[in-house]
């Protein structure tokens, strides 16, 4: 067995997005449609490397150079919903190390996600294995639309209720004048819970690089009052639903929460179209966060991201436990 990694190049390019569209694990933010994207509007070291064996390709891994100190690593690209190295499940973990051998050659650590039976084994590296993050899915087949409303409070019924009372209507939108006003309020509803703001740049290139077919872009209005609105990524041919990117208004009377309105309608629409699980972005499990019990309370489930950090030099495993050394006696 001869296991080998390739840099990404126009060469190999078609090798790269044949093994994600036929992989089960592969998705569209592993496409280089979403590399494209990161390039045009962030300043990333990206570097795509392939895994192969005997020069058949059985894994994608999309990273970005990082610097630590003096030490030059690998870590999974930032900005994507899903960003975990894709490998085939027939891998073997001899092969792996392989690989983890590879790059050492040219880096010191590597941190990353992966959901690969070979990595819950043991790395023959030095390494250590966190999770603080973890994706919100609603899986549909479970808990469809209808199973969902018969389980919600009367208080959360109200809620979404009433926006179509007053007569809110939702619709699609895909003109340039149309984003701007959701990305003022995307912008202005980050900024209140503290979150990553996105550059408008990032927007315009999703609209630009995903077809109809696999974007949704909608508001939430009345006249010209902007309750809301989301745009969401789609993969139809996975039956998967992103719908990540989320405006509010939160001028609003205390008796509107168009967050429950945005999220429900979308639930409908895609259970409507077909799609089995729907993502509500990345969530630290926190219940007493009141946008981690909002998506809980519409049928998300919290599925924990396992990241590993790597250790392949011998230098860098020193540093790091010297710095563990130093940060117990900070801590004591």
């Amino acid at each position: 067995m001869a296991c080998t990694i390739e840099l990404l190049s126009d060469d190999n390019a078609h090798l790269w997005e044949e093994f994600n569209d036929q992989s089960s694990k592969g998705t569209l933010f592993h496409g280089l449609r979403w590399k494209q994207i990161l390039e045009d509007v962030f300043d990333l070291k990206l570097r795509y490397y392939l895994i192969l064996n005997d020069s058949r390709v059985v894994g994608i891994s999309p990273w970005i150079e990082q610097s630590v100190l003096n030490f030059r690593g690998l870590v999974s690209v930032p900005h994507s919903e899903e960003n975990g190295i894709v490998l085939d499940d027939r891998l073997g973990a001899d092969c792996l190390d392989t690989i983890f051998s590879l790059f050492a050659k040219k880096y010191s650590f590597l941190h990353f996600n992966a959901s690969h039976p070979a990595l819950s084994n043991g790395i023959g590296f030095t390494h250590e294995a966190t999770v603080d993050t973890g994706h919100m899915v609603a899986d549909l087949r479970e808990t469809p639309p209808e199973t969902l409303w018969a389980g919600l409070s009367k208080s959360t019924k109200r809620s979404i209720r009433t926006f179509e009372n007053d007569g809110f209507q939702v619709h699609e939108v895909r003109q340039s004048g149309d984003l701007k006003d959701f990305y003022h309020y995307y912008t202005r509803n980050l900024t209140h819970i503290g979150g990553e703001i996105l550059p408008l740049a990032f927007f315009e290139r999703v609209w630009d690089l995903f077809p109809q077919e696999e974007l949704r872009s909608t508001v939430l209005t009345k006249d010209d009052i902007f309750a809301g609105g989301s745009v969401a990524l789609l993969d139809p041919a996975r039956k998967t639903f992103y719908g990540s990117y989320m405006a509010l208004n939160r001028d609003l009377p205390n008796r509107y929460t168009p967050a429950y309105y945005v999220m429900w309608e979308n639930i409908n629409w895609a259970w409507k179209n077909g799609y089995e699980r729907l993502f509500f972005g990345r969530q630290r499990p926190d219940p007493e966060n009141p946008r981690f019990q909002n998506k809980v309370k519409l049928g998300a489930r919290y599925q924990p991201i396992r990241y590993n950090l790597v250790l392949l030099s011998r230098p860098i495993q020193i540093s790091y436990k010297v710095r563990g050394m130093l940060s117990g006696i900070r801590n004591a």
